[in-house]
């Protein structure tokens, strides 16, 4: 059920959530792969939460965690297989937009007696008994403030620095269009006397090592225009990570440095997978649906941000997604 903050559906929602919650003494929790800001805040926040109330959460990430987020308390903790001896009472969800995208993971979740599934992405189906969809919500950590902010519990330094992470990040440091009121109400309430953001700032996007330097260097350098300008897409294939030592964390908001040249209504960037696969990310200026781009090829997101990952060749897939965008953009000039 997809639903909006501050509604009666969705204090029933909470309620529900809240009742399994308390019930629950073993849980685990999961988000997508390559854990963005948002992913790691709402895993690590729910872990600090269930710490300070006496329950066992376990925090499952399969990839490394990004420099830009290894400060955070508690990502030591994460893992990527359950416990065998554990009976696990409650699996929670969080933002992993669809189950595509999750793939033989999904497989975790019939671990739990009961699954949650907590995201704020649009036209994603609910894949938890119980399910909080909020596609007006900043981020999937301002949902889960929400349900908190109902247990009357006060959170932990630790937790209200993961919730901060997580809606800094997905609201491009407040600059986004889903900066909302809401959201700057939750960062006013989280904040408390100890969360120091000019620090947390520098340290998620002024910190930084040499082969992300590089990375981002690369993909800039080889940045091409498409269809006059309206287009600006880059490319980044995995000999260029065995190069030069990098991962793919290495290349996490690299589409940021083109997304921002002038006369561009799409930035698109291209990455190399194994298996002869390429992962699509893609960015609108405003006035394009990059979400409805993506469907086409079975991916997801946000009108402004989105993803797929498309099987073929890195000249098969760049050929389609670049068509695909031209014909969005072709679509909405004869509409002007």
């Amino acid at each position: 059920m997809k639903v909006q903050w501050h509604s009666p559906e969705y204090d029933e929602i909470i309620n529900q959530i809240l009742e399994k919650l308390d019930k629950a003494q073993n849980i685990f929790t999961i988000a997508h792969p390559y854990a963005d800001g948002d992913a790691i805040g709402s895993e690590l926040a729910l872990y600090h939460y269930c710490k300070a109330v006496g329950k066992n959460c376990v925090v499952l990430n399969f990839e490394p965690v990004p420099e830009q987020l290894s400060w955070l308390e508690g990502y030591d903790v994460c893992t990527d297989k359950l416990p065998d001896n554990v009976d696990f009472d409650l699996a929670i969800l969080m933002e992993t937009t669809e189950a595509r995208r999750l793939g033989n993971r999904v497989d975790l979740f019939k671990r739990a007696k009961f699954t949650i599934h907590i995201d704020h992405h649009i036209n994603v189906d609910g894949l938890g008994q119980i399910n909080l969809m909020d596609e007006k919500a900043s981020s999937t950590c301002e949902i889960l403030y929400n349900i908190f902010e109902k247990t009357g519990v006060p959170l932990p330094k630790a937790c209200r620095e993961a919730l901060y992470v997580g809606i800094m990040t997905d609201t491009g440091n407040f600059r986004y269009n889903n900066s909302t009121a809401r959201a700057h109400e939750v960062i006013a309430k989280i904040l408390g006397n100890d969360l120091i953001v000019d620090d947390i700032y520098k340290i998620v996007y002024e910190n930084t090592n040499l082969n992300r330097v590089i990375i981002h260097g690369l993909t800039m350098m080889r940045t091409k225009p498409y269809y006059n300008g309206k287009i600006v897409a880059s490319w980044l294939k995995l000999e260029d990570f065995e190069r030069f030592g990098a991962s793919e964390v290495d290349a996490d908001g690299v589409i940021r440095n083109i997304s921002c040249i002038n006369g561009s209504e799409i930035a698109v960037l291209f990455k190399e997978n194994p298996d002869n696969r390429v992962k699509v990310s893609l960015r609108s200026y405003g006035n394009i649906d990059v979400m409805a781009i993506a469907k086409k090829f079975e991916g997801g997101g946000h009108i402004l941000a989105a993803g797929v990952t498309v099987d073929g060749s890195m000249e098969e897939v760049q050929n389609k997604i670049i068509e695909a965008c031209i014909e969005s953009i072709k679509a909405y000039e004869e509409k002007q």
